[in-house]
């Protein structure tokens, strides 16, 4: 590493910060959150573990093929864009296997989320490493944040992705979806490493990397807006079972993106902490509806029977939240919140949670939407003339 310490930290904030700030934007995305922060930690922590455990595989291949005559340099690329790219994604995934059978798996947006967790950290460990070892670590440090580490982090999502979209599935259809997971994750590695080792690191070359990175990442948030809409189809279905939601919160808890819009009255009319326990407690509503769903559709009675020991610490939490709200303050909730999924929902969509400013009064829609029904009421029941 080189000895002047200001020649070193921006790369090191760089090769650390930037994958980072792509994996906090990821997990923006997952608006219901079904499997916690702390899972987010473990596969992680389960990533930076992968990167020696797979330095020490891809070193032994190496030896390996030089020991059976195979030249120096024709047994490093060969290490690089073959072997490198299976023990990889075999190592970070390790932690996703696990939690595949574990109730904060919920479905494939968590498992987009884990992915892309573990194969950041991996990410970060292995620009560090590579950074010690470099004349132009800046340079560096820029190309592999936008362009390696991305890569890490999108294979490792296709993987959960693969693994969540078959967790309900029964038989072999598990281990397809082990196998689907996997190749597709090396198929975008082995493409990667390829372009990077084929040849002097060109601009061109560097330009295609950087927009592989970018392409993964673009097709992770993909699936997780797909996982999404089908989560509120989950929502839709088991949050009108009689499990004590009303309607209204029904409806709201399918549209978690403009929540801070749509509960704006209430942080004016209660204060600000009573606005952030009517968020917990609509978040909690969420996760019983994903979970109930993931609970009726699981093969698997252990899991099964974890996920409704979830379901039932779930229902103690929000009748504690209920409690903390308070009778008065969640009369008003349902009181202002629409009785049912209208179309103004549709066309608000997912972007309005990324919005700087609210694209149009929401609240004065419904008043006017309201009033024109009011309106519609007033003339059918009005006496002909």
């Amino acid at each position: 590493m080189p000895a002047n310490p200001s020649t070193i930290l921006i790369p090191v904030a760089v090769s650390v910060g930037v994958p980072i700030a792509f994996l906090w934007g990821v997990r923006r995305l997952d608006l219901y959150a079904s499997g916690g922060f702390g899972v987010v930690v473990a596969c992680s922590l389960a990533g930076l573990l992968a990167f020696p455990l797979s330095f020490a595989l891809n070193t032994s291949a190496l030896r390996l093929l030089v020991t059976g005559g195979l030249a120096a340099a024709s047994a490093l690329f060969l290490v690089r864009t073959t072997v490198a790219p299976v023990v990889e994604e075999v190592c970070k995934s390790l932690c996703l296997a696990y939690y595949v059978r574990r109730p904060e798996f919920t479905y494939f947006v968590d498992g987009a989320i884990y992915g892309f967790a573990a194969g950041t950290a991996f990410a970060v460990v292995e620009n560090l490493f590579y950074l010690a070892r470099s004349s132009d670590p800046l340079a560096l440090s820029v190309n592999r944040a936008f362009s390696t580490s991305l890569m890490h982090g999108s294979a490792s999502a296709l993987v959960g992705v693969s693994l969540g979209r078959f967790r309900f599935g029964r038989g072999r259809t598990r281990l397809a979806s082990l196998a689907l997971g996997w190749a597709a994750a090396m198929a975008v590695h082995l493409t990667f490493n390829r372009v990077v080792n084929s040849g002097p690191l060109t601009p061109a070359i560097v330009a295609l990397a950087v927009l592989i990175g970018f392409g993964g990442v673009a097709l992770t948030a993909g699936f997780i807006v797909w996982g999404l809409r089908e989560e509120r189809r989950w929502l839709r279905e088991t949050l009108g079972l009689g499990v004590g939601v009303s309607a209204g919160e029904a409806a709201v808890v399918q549209r978690m993106a403009d929540l801070g819009t749509l509960l704006a009255p209430i942080g004016r009319q209660f204060g600000q902490a009573k606005q952030r326990q009517v968020q917990a407690f609509l978040h909690l509503e969420a996760q019983l509806g994903l979970k109930r769903k993931a609970a009726d559709l699981t093969p698997d009675a252990g899991l099964r029977a974890a996920l409704e020991s979830q379901i039932e610490a779930l229902h103690g939490e929000m009748d504690a939240l209920r409690r903390a709200v308070g009778v008065y303050c969640m009369a008003y909730v349902r009181s202002i919140l629409p009785a049912d999924t209208e179309p103004l929902w549709d066309r608000l969509g997912f972007a309005i949670s990324h919005a700087p400013e609210p694209s149009m009064d929401l609240w004065r829609a419904l008043s006017d939407r309201a009033e024109s029904a009011n309106a519609v009421v007033e003339v059918t029941d009005s006496p002909p003339r």
